[in-house]
């Protein structure tokens, strides 16, 4: 641990305290919350809700990167906000007190600018979508798979597949290696939140690496880290273990022996996911729009989605990382296309739903702060949701995609469709009053579609505020 001395020199804060006053560790600023989710701001551009503190670290870490000289970054919590200003390979301290929890001392580091799109990365992707099956990507949720809470979670690992049977056949007699020490140690409990952070670290960051012709992993260069910031990128951390276990498990092999299953489910789910149509109505109708969209998906993925965006040089990249397409035999091709389309729609679609919704911070708290109205803490996985934020958000996203499906599909097939949706949120996912929400959006839709995205907003938080 840093001396007192440097922490206090490190120190700078917004608010005009001194950098060079040598602070004392007891008098380092804090911030409280009663939550465990924590929106930072960078620049007063950059805004994330995601970030966590570390129940291991000590201290607890939120890289920012830096893309100016000197750059400003807030912490804003349901009851307190605090401010700093910080250049690259610069570090301050702070406590971060959370109700009915002790004292976490925490550091913000300065790290270098994450993303870097060339001009030749740009000419190569502007305007067009991919979907793919990355390695390492797939190396991850295989080490996810044979994981002893992998082998429980339905939602981080789909386990009614052939494919699931081959994977647990070929790397069962690698459970015990350190690797797995590593991975089981972080996720310990199915449905955990924890833990579920640590997966999506692992999935997420992995699509930034590639094997090079010496079967080591390296990071591809254009983004750094691809994962939430938190925790920070287990690949990175555990990258000679990882490259070890594909080894000794003969790894690439098998990836390469199933290609043609992998192109098979490329090609099954964009003919269930016209993503060029979708990106031109939500562009369309918020106004806003971004260079590429890259789908990545594993056959093993169960129902845990998530998605980042990332932007450079004037280009911006949304990528997705979602489950496989899936056909019913209890509905009709557009029905099964509306579901599966749902799946990746909902991923983008909060790359559009977040940014407007960060401009209503206080009619969101205030119409999402009673939160027994919105969630069922009872089902699993709404912890995910702490915050009125993510509760709004989550609402909305799926919300929009209904007024998609009335636009798309036949009134016949949205009559199939969206109470099955509707009723997905309610009981399956613990979003209580979705289906009063989604009808109260739809309604406002129908009298007026050529409303402007704002004008729903304000009118469904005014309508949020009543219940």
């Amino acid at each position: 641990m840093k001396s007192l001395k440097k922490y206090a020199l490190a120190l700078m804060l917004v608010t005009g305290a001194s950098a060079s006053y040598a602070q004392k560790v007891k008098e380092l600023p804090s911030i409280k919350s009663n939550t465990d989710n924590f929106t930072y701001v960078v620049n007063d551009t950059d805004r994330r809700s995601d970030w966590r503190v570390s129940p291991d670290a000590e201290p607890s870490r939120l890289q920012v990167e830096c893309k100016l000289k000197v750059n400003k970054v807030g912490f804003i919590t349901d009851v307190d906000s605090i401010f700093f200003h910080i250049k690259e390979g610069e570090t301050v301290h702070f406590y971060v007190q959370q109700t009915g929890k002790e004292k976490k001392l925490t550091e913000i580091v300065g790290v270098p600018k994450n993303t870097n799109f060339t001009k030749k990365y740009i000419r190569e992707h502007q305007g067009k979508f991919s979907v793919e099956v990355p390695e390492v990507h797939e190396l991850a949720n295989i080490l996810t798979a044979i994981s002893n809470v992998g082998q429980q979670d339905s939602n981080m690992v789909d386990m009614t597949t052939p494919y699931y049977k081959e994977v647990m056949a070929h790397f069962s007699p690698y459970k015990n290696h350190p690797v797995m020490d590593v991975v089981n140690k972080h996720i310990t409990k199915p449905e955990d939140i924890d833990s579920y952070w640590y997966y999506y670290g692992m999935k997420m960051n992995a699509c930034a690496y590639v094997f090079d012709k010496k079967g080591n992993i390296k990071n591809e260069g254009f983004i750094r880290k691809m994962g939430f910031n938190y925790p920070e990128d287990p690949i990175l951390a555990n990258r000679a273990l990882i490259e070890d276990f594909a080894r000794k498990s003969n790894f690439r092999e098998f990836y390469k022996q199933h290609q043609p299953y992998y192109n098979e489910l490329i090609q099954m789910y964009r003919s269930q996911n016209p993503i060029d149509q979708q990106q031109e109505w939500l562009e369309e109708k918020f106004g806003f729009k971004y260079g590429n969209y890259r789908v990545t998906f594993s056959p093993l993925v169960g129902g845990a989605h998530s998605t980042m965006s990332f932007e450079d040089n004037g280009f911006s990249q949304t990528v997705m990382f979602v489950n496989r397409a899936k056909l019913s035999p209890k509905y009709n091709a557009k029905v099964n296309e509306m579901s599966n389309t749902r799946v990746v729609f909902t991923e983008i679609d909060h790359n559009f739903v977040n940014p407007v919704a960060e401009k209503y911070p206080e009619q969101v708290n205030q119409a999402f702060t009673d939160r027994s109205k919105w969630v069922n803490d009872a089902v699993s996985g709404t912890s995910a949701y702490a915050s009125p934020d993510h509760v709004f958000k989550e609402y909305m996203t799926w919300a929009i995609y209904s007024l998609y499906c009335l636009d798309k599909f036949s009134a016949e097939d949205n009559a199939t469709f969206i109470p099955k949706m509707e009723r997905q949120m309610e009981k399956s996912r613990g979003f209580i009053r979705f289906g009063d929400f989604n009808q109260k959006l739809i309604s406002l839709y129908k009298v007026n579609p050529k409303i402007s995205i704002d004008e729903l907003y304000i009118a469904m938080l005014d309508w949020s505020k009543t219940l």
